[in-house]
């Protein structure tokens, strides 16, 4: 029973009273009452709000201003994706975001050498790509050929590509600036230039070229299709018909080596004697086909055994290359492989993207 309800009774009891009046006194006493209990708990309520968001507060200054180990909160932004590799031409290396391709030993290279276009050099070694930028191609620029640092490239180059016309062999360095080396010079097929492994000569059309002077040396056999091993000690190269002739420093003569009796021999033009690669042993070769036309062979269709003239078993590839620890870097279409020397597959990465038109090299 509430006290209104007590009061009333009480009130009913009560002889010669003024009822009435008695019962307003009540109401009225009852309502201050029910007042009260209300400010009273409207005002607990309030002091309670008060002491939980003045405490928060106090909390979160304290969090984020007075400790020296907590970093002020920053609004969050979208990362960015990496951007596209630009096109245009550069006048100095361009460093990109690492990529698988970078992990890649050695040295893998893309050419791209179109007329008109700008030549530009994507480079993985030393643990990030670069891209090198040689200037813009001419329209006599037949041919080229990084330095194994990358930061030169040789060029074949003809003022007649129809008639096959010997031309200039230029040295271009990175930006654009060219410097001819040598006048009259043949490009065709395994004619090209190479360079010699420490940078400092070039030979082309069998004749050996100095780059800073220009000084010229005709080489015995005026040899095609030199090619250089990893640490320079071997070489091999196209000598006649279906002979290569194989020589490295200290192992005594050079060494003729016959290639026949492969398949290549009765389905393409000739036997496999494009010189491509050569092992530091002289061991194996890497080989392309022979071309009937006067354009140069880049790929590589047969590893060949020039003790046991016999061709290794690797499965499918575009480009075989060695590597001084006697281990082999094979490319497929879509990957590049890492063998040791016993042919044992040790890394495989993914091709980096490039232009179907680029040649590829590497330096180990």
């Amino acid at each position: 029973m509430n006290l209104h309800d007590r009061l009333d009774d009480l009130a009913g009891e009560m002889a010669g009273t003024d009822l009435a009046g008695l019962r307003q006194r009540v109401d009225r006493t009852s309502r201050r009452l029910r007042t009260r209990r209300t400010l009273a708990a409207s005002a607990a309520g309030v002091a309670v709000a008060v002491a939980l968001t003045g405490g928060a507060a106090l909390l979160k200054v304290r969090h984020e201003d007075t400790r020296p180990d907590v970093a002020p909160a920053v609004s969050a932004t979208p990362s960015r994706s990496p951007s596209a590799p630009s096109s245009a031409p550069s006048s100095s290396p361009s460093s990109a975001p690492p990529s698988p391709a970078a992990a890649i030993p050695g040295a893998l290279s893309f050419l791209t050498l179109k007329a008109g276009k700008a030549i530009e050099l994507h480079r993985y070694a030393g643990g990030t790509p670069q891209t090198v930028n040689f200037g813009t191609a001419t329209g006599e620029d037949m041919y080229a050929t990084p330095s194994p640092d990358g930061t030169r490239l040789a060029i074949n180059t003809s003022p007649d590509r129809d008639r096959i016309a010997p031309g200039d062999l230029v040295v271009a360095t990175n930006g654009g600036a060219r410097h001819v080396v040598a006048k009259n010079v043949r490009w065709d097929g395994g004619n090209t230039v190479v360079w010699t492994p420490d940078g400092s000569a070039l030979v082309a059309g069998g004749v050996r070229y100095d780059v800073a002077t220009g000084a010229a040396h005709p080489l015995p056999d005026r040899p095609q299709y030199l090619a250089y091993s990893p640490s320079g000690v071997t070489t091999a190269y196209l000598f006649q018909g279906n002979d290569l002739k194989v020589s490295t420093e200290g192992a005594g003569a050079t060494r003729t080596v016959p290639v026949t009796g492969l398949d290549e021999c009765e389905r393409t033009a000739g036997c496999p004697t494009s010189v491509q690669a050569v092992s530091d042993s002289g061991l194996l070769v890497a080989l392309g086909n022979v071309n009937s036309d006067p354009s140069h062979v880049y790929r590589t269709v047969v590893v060949y055994n020039t003790v046991k003239r016999m061709r290794l078993q690797l499965g499918a590839f575009e480009h075989v290359w060695f590597r001084p620890d006697g281990g082999l870097v094979v490319v497929t279409a879509t990957e590049v492989k890492v063998l040791d020397q016993a042919l044992k597959l040790t890394h495989t990465y993914p091709l980096p993207a490039h232009d179907p038109a680029a040649v590829m090299f590497y330096r180990a």
